[in-house]
């Protein structure tokens, strides 16, 4: 299990998302495209499906050319580890998968990190010259219901 892990998800000018994964020290870069898919989207909808105790998720997003997948699965005995994986394909439905990484994590890290980037993002926006090349990028509403829902899960991590 990794607890040596860090992500930092930049959301750039005119629908380009950087999502930086840190393990272990080695650094995993991935650039998105806004155009085919909503990483932020996803991920405010995939922290939500581990508050609801789903099983398995994924995020897939474009990177023109190909996509990165992320695939996401909680252990059957201890329901509280994820296993993450990480990988490249050359569509959005898998075809010629390559593994970039993978690792196992505690959900409760995995939705810190994950979380506190939506929420950075979220009041970065609130400054006009950040939000200028940046409309329509956000998901407020899933935001909202995830602070709901974090609010009444974990409270500490607000």
């Amino acid at each position: 299990m990794e607890d040596n892990i860090d992500v930092s998800l930049i959301l750039n000018k005119h629908g380009w998302t950087t999502f930086l994964l840190n393990l272990n020290g080695a650094i995993h870069e991935i650039s998105i495209s806004s155009v085919f898919s909503e990483p932020l989207y996803d991920v405010a909808k995939l922290l939500l499906s581990l508050l609801n105790n789903e099983d398995e998720m994924a995020m897939h997003w474009s990177d023109e050319p190909g996509w990165s997948i992320f695939q996401i699965s909680r252990d059957k005995t201890q329901r509280h580890i994820l296993s993450v994986e990480i990988g490249i394909a050359e569509d959005r439905d898998g075809s010629q998968y390559e593994k970039m990484v993978d690792f196992r994590i505690k959900q409760k890290q995995f939705l810190i990190i994950m979380f506190y980037q939506l929420k950075k993002i979220f009041h970065l926006l609130t400054e006009k010259s950040f939000a200028k090349d940046r409309e329509g990028e956000f998901p407020y509403a899933y935001y909202k219901e995830l602070v709901k829902r974090i609010a009444a899960t974990f409270p500490e991590i607000l």
